[in-house]
This record gives structure tokens, C-alpha cells and sequence, in this order.
């Protein structure tokens, strides 16, 4: 059996540069047609492992930002404390986490340019954890999806079943 596909784009969950969504024909090879349950359990299939596919690659990209959460958290510390290595925490900032580096102080030798590049660093930080939480909701949406996706396919194979018993005691 062969599912002719046609791409179309994607949805807004989906990673920047993953494949389109596809739409499903009922012709098959040699003329012959899928059923109503058959073409069902195919979508139905397909949409639950590209939902999963996208649901994977939004927990690798929230990986990498709780990552860089961490590690600013850690230079944070740091720099509250006062630190040696200020030009690679600096570097790290500016780089890693944007901040602007015309609002992080050249060294931190005093209380007062410490609490500057923390500061700077916070509002950095507290996008960064918005973002997280915005790419929790939509993980979350994606799972509940490809739940709904799984279930309908289930359910379909399920009726199937059901129907066939039927029609076989019917013989």
C-alpha cells in the first residue's frame, strides 16, 4: 500500500527548517482506493509522529536554553562574589545570553559595577526564562496533540476491528 503525499507548509509549532505537513490522496497503486478507516488511521499515524518529531525538537532547543540559564546563573554567582575571570563571564554575556555590551562595566572591582552587570544580565535572563515557559506551553500543547493523533487512530483500528467481527458472524 502507498500514500501519495503533497507537501504543504508547516504548522507554527514546527522547528525552524523541519519538513511540511503532508496531505494524504486515497489512490493507490494499481487503481485501487484506501477506505474512510484506512486513510483515517494513515493521518491519523502521520500526524502523531510529526507531532512527536517537533515535540523532541522543542525539548532539545529548551534543553540548550535551560543550559544557558544554568550557566548564567553560575556566572551570576559569581560575579556577586567577585570574580577573576570577568573578561570571559563578560564575553559569555554578551554573547551567549545578548546582553548589550555597552551596559556591562568594563571590570567589576567595586559593589556598585557588579550590580550593574548583574542587572544587565537579569533582564537577559528573566526573556530567556519567559521563552522557556512560552516553549513549555507549546511542548505541552504538542504532546496533547499527538495524544489526540495516537487516540484517533486507536479508536479507528479499534471500530475496524469491531465492524469486521461484526460482519464475519453476520457470514
Amino acid at each position: 500500500m502507498a500514500i501519495s503525499v503533497e507537501t504543504i507548509a508547516v504548522n507554527r509549532y514546527a522547528p525552524r527548517g523541519s519538513e511540511a505537513v503532508n496531505l494524504y490522496s486515497n489512490g493507490l497503486e494499481g487503481g485501487d482506493h484506501l477506505t474512510i478507516g484506512q486513510l483515517v488511521i494513515a493521518v491519523a499515524m502521520r500526524s502523531a509522529a510529526a507531532y512527536e518529531a517537533q515535540s523532541i525538537a522543542k525539548m532539545n532547543a529548551m534543553a540548550a536554553g535551560t543550559a544557558v540559564l544554568e550557566r548564567a546563573a553560575e556566572y551570576m554567582d559569581e560575579i556577586v562574589n567577585g570574580t577573576d575571570d570577568w573578561p570571559a563571564i563578560r564575553q559569555f554575556l554578551i554573547d551567549e545570553l545578548g546582553v548589550d555590551g555597552d551596559a556591562l562595566p568594563a571590570d567589576v572591582d567595586t559593589y556598585k559595577k557588579r550590580m550593574e552587570a548583574i542587572n544587565a544580565a537579569k533582564v537577559k535572563v528573566d526573556a530567556l526564562t519567559q521563552n522557556q515557559q512560552t516553549d513549555m506551553i507549546d511542548m505541552q500543547s504538542l504532546v496533547n496533540r499527538r495524544d489526540t493523533a495516537y487516540s484517533a487512530s486507536s479508536n479507528m483500528v479499534r471500530a475496524l476491528g469491531k465492524s469486521m467481527y461484526t460482519d464475519a458472524n453476520n457470514f
